[in-house]
């Protein structure tokens, strides 16, 4: 009888709301003990009360807040669209500095000369090798 005294205060007098092997094990016992029963009826009549006391707002308080909350929303302004430079942001509070060193390295990888690289291709690689053997 614990067992059944415990999921009654756990879930609530509604069995549709207990696990479903707990329910169908409550309503074994239901249908054999008057004492369950009489559990079951208390608590059912404890969640009346309870539903029945809570107080509700009235109409004119909600209508208050719904157009509080609309007026509110109304208010907030629209999310920014990144824009085509929106990467470039994580960079605007190291101020001016980082930005103008992109810039340099930027330009420099583009128009630097090609010629000094230093040749690594396949046949240079082989000839290395064979010269120091």
């Amino acid at each position: 009888m614990s067992r059944f005294e415990h999921l009654l205060d756990a879930h609530g007098a509604d069995l549709g709301r207990w696990p479903p092997a707990e329910a169908q094990a409550a309503r074994v016992l239901l249908m054999a003990s008057p004492e369950a029963q009489a559990l079951l009826h208390r608590a059912a009549t404890l969640e009346d009360a309870l539903r029945e006391s809570r107080a509700l707002p009235d109409a004119a308080t909600l209508a208050r807040m719904r157009t509080h909350v609309a007026g509110r929303v109304a208010r907030m302004p629209l999310p920014e669209r990144p824009g085509a430079l929106a990467w470039l942001r994580p960079l605007l509070p190291f101020g001016g500095g980082a930005l103008a060193t992109l810039l340099a390295c930027g330009l420099w990888l583009t128009f630097a000369p090609l010629s000094e690289a230093p040749d690594f291709s396949a046949p240079r690689q082989i000839a290395m090798i064979e010269s120091t053997e």
